[in-house]
């Protein structure tokens, strides 16, 4: 058995580690029944099309979820090829997915409004060395709940114009190219795995979600939100304040602060959104980073935890404020 997703080095070595866990050869089954399904994946009917790519999607993200699983019996680098394994994969089906499956002919439209509130994140500083250049996954955005190109905005998801029929199953969220903003993603609508992507001194408020949280090429951010699966890239001076089920991963990082997701709605209505995102309350690994970059046994230089005199609690209060009061007043 023998992916051509995995190369022979990370088999021999990685590997070796993997499969000590008892669900190590299945994992191995699994990424080769994954192949096996994308590769025919133009021969099925166009009525079934759509509920196979489904599958495959569920099936690439248990893959990696039981990869983060296991991250901690992994050295670093045999880590990174797991995941590269799962971004491959994920990467061919975004392709056919665009080749065979026409676009949905819809968009979604926000509402503009002023006066956002300034990052609390320090001021940026320089990484100590040029960002290598990293691949990133193709993923079809088209179905998407967007915020893109703004400056100097408050932005809440409320905004969209979701339909009550797309409202019932979970969205997948991309936050692009935004400088100065302020988002409130805190609302009914269920939510997948967030995509963040160039962002500069921004201040971000997640609820808990169903998928992963992804972050690419930030910078001078401040990020509050909960998931089962947290990785950034290329991305320096954040303030993250997570709840993750999972090690979180950094790549190509630097100056990147760590803190727990805290109180940040009365306890009822958290309580709801973390049963509704299946996310254990009870397991929270922000404090175990694990750096691709870093392969020694000592603390990586690129993250830390955030004493408690830097800890800014009143940030989530300033950001859902604005969206709370205006819904009471309707």
């Amino acid at each position: 058995m023998g992916s051509r997703f995995m190369t022979d080095s990370t088999k021999v070595s990685g590997w070796f580690l993997f499969t000590i866990a008892e669900d190590g050869m299945q994992y191995l089954k699994n990424l080769d029944g994954i192949e096996e399904a994308l590769e025919g994946l133009d021969k099925v009917p166009k009525d079934e099309l759509q509920a196979n790519i489904d599958s495959i999607v569920q099936r690439i993200n248990a893959l990696e979820k039981t990869v983060t699983a296991k991250i901690s019996i992994l050295p670093a680098f045999d880590a990174r090829m797991c995941m590269e394994a799962i971004k491959s994969m994920s990467e061919k089906l975004a392709q056919l997915r665009a080749k065979l499956v026409p676009k949905a002919k819809f968009s979604f439209k926000s509402r503009k409004t002023a006066g956002a509130t300034p990052s609390p994140a320090s001021t940026p500083k320089p990484a100590a060395s040029p960002k290598p250049t990293v691949s990133t996954p193709t993923i079809d955005q088209s179905q998407f709940l967007k915020f893109e190109d703004r400056t100097g905005e408050h932005l809440f998801i409320g905004s969209l114009s979701v339909s009550e029929t797309e409202s019932r199953a979970a969205k997948d969220v991309a936050l692009t190219n935004l400088t100065d903003c302020t988002i409130n993603l805190v609302h009914d609508i269920p939510l997948g795995a967030i995509h963040v992507k160039n962002l500069k001194r921004c201040t971000l408020v997640f609820p808990p979600v169903s998928g992963s949280i992804l972050l690419h090429d930030c910078e001078g951010c401040t990020l509050i939100g909960a998931c089962h699966q947290s990785r950034m890239h290329t991305s320096t001076n954040m303030n993250i304040y997570i709840h993750v089920t999972s090690e979180p991963i950094i790549e190509d990082c630097t100056d990147m602060r760590f803190a727990p997701y805290g109180q940040i709605l009365p306890s009822e209505e958290l309580d709801r959104l973390f049963e509704a995102a299946q996310l254990n309350q009870g397991v929270n690994l922000y404090d175990k980073v694990k750096d691709f970059n870093w392969l020694r046994q000592q603390q990586s230089p690129n993250w830390r935890l955030l004493e408690d005199s830097e800890l800014q609690p009143e940030i989530v209060a300033k950001v859902l404020a604005k969206d709370r009061s205006e819904a009471v007043a309707k």
